[in-house]
């Protein structure tokens, strides 16, 4: 699976984010602080020094002043992007899937599953029902 298979699920801000700084940075990000607001800070007073090392430790320096010279004094609503990192999930399980049931029963697969992903065995066979979320502006479907 490629991410930027799942990229048009995020929010308007969030594929922002991506398109400036990639999208497994803008993951990273969105998984340290997502459903949070920060100040970007424009770097020049100690307070906002703070906050760009705190940016720069999850996203990295060079992100970190992509994100400086565009956002600098904005504070950022950063998304929980909850439906394109379920899907990530989903994906992941039914490749995971795939995978173990060439080694093993789908029963014994799905138990296996169930606790990697911690939930229930009953979830893992609706997950695997369920097909991947394409992106309809392309023209795929769901």
């Amino acid at each position: 699976m490629k991410l930027n298979d799942v990229q048009h699920l995020l929010p308007e801000m969030a594929q922002l984010i991506a398109t400036l700084i990639g999208l497994p940075k803008a993951l990273r990000l969105i998984e340290a602080w997502g459903g949070t607001t920060f100040p970007i800070s424009k770097n020049k007073r100690r307070d906002g020094q703070i906050r760009y090392e705190a940016l720069a430790e999850v996203v990295g320096v060079e992100a970190a002043d992509i994100m400086t010279r565009h956002f600098g004094g904005e504070v950022l609503s950063i998304p929980r992007c909850a439906l394109a990192l379920r899907e990530i999930r989903d994906r992941m399980l039914r490749y995971d899937f795939d995978t173990e049931t060439k080694l093993v029963s789908t029963t014994c697969a799905v138990s296996q599953l169930a606790k990697k992903y911690n939930m229930t065995e009953r979830n893992v066979w609706f997950i695997l029902k369920r097909y991947d979320k394409r992106n309809t502006a392309q023209g795929d479907l769901f």
